[in-house]
């Protein structure tokens, strides 16, 4: 029971400073637990903070998501939530290059109709995350082919 007490612990210690919004509070504040507790944990810690975030404030969890994607935990959560939607994507028959593509960042490029389609079946939650990887391109711009 100690470790799920310390795991809650520094979870509300996560969601306390990230809702501070201040990016050198979060790198000093991530530092000093990388070093006390360890690179695995603190990523867990964030994970788990930012999922939180998702359901309870949705004006931080954008923040994180906007200004610590580069944080490994951050980016690889990103990396998931594009495997997520890719998956959703080609279930529901969406053709690559043709329904959807990729843009230089490694976003998904998708015509407001297959967004649409995609997103009626998801949790608010999930519906989040989708959004901070899906673009929709203006009217004028086709989407382009995907590269093999």
């Amino acid at each position: 029971m100690k470790d799920l007490e310390m795991f809650h612990f520094h979870l509300e210690r996560a969601l306390y400073i990230l809702k501070f919004r201040d990016k050198k509070l979060a790198e000093c504040w991530v530092t000093q637990l990388n070093t006390s507790m360890g690179v695995q944990h603190t990523e867990s810690f964030l994970t788990a903070a930012v999922l939180e975030l998702s359901l309870t404030d949705t004006k931080t969890f954008h923040w994180v998501l906007d200004n610590l994607c580069a944080w490994k935990p951050y980016a690889h959560l990103l990396v998931e939530v594009t495997r997520f939607t890719l998956k959703k994507l080609i279930g529901k028959g969406f053709i690559p290059s043709q329904d959807f593509s990729f843009d230089a960042q490694g976003k998904i490029l998708m015509h407001e109709q297959t967004k649409k389609a995609i997103m009626a079946d998801v949790s608010e939650s999930d519906s989040l995350f989708m959004e901070k990887v899906l673009v929709i391109p203006q009217q004028s711009q086709q989407i382009p082919s995907l590269a093999v």
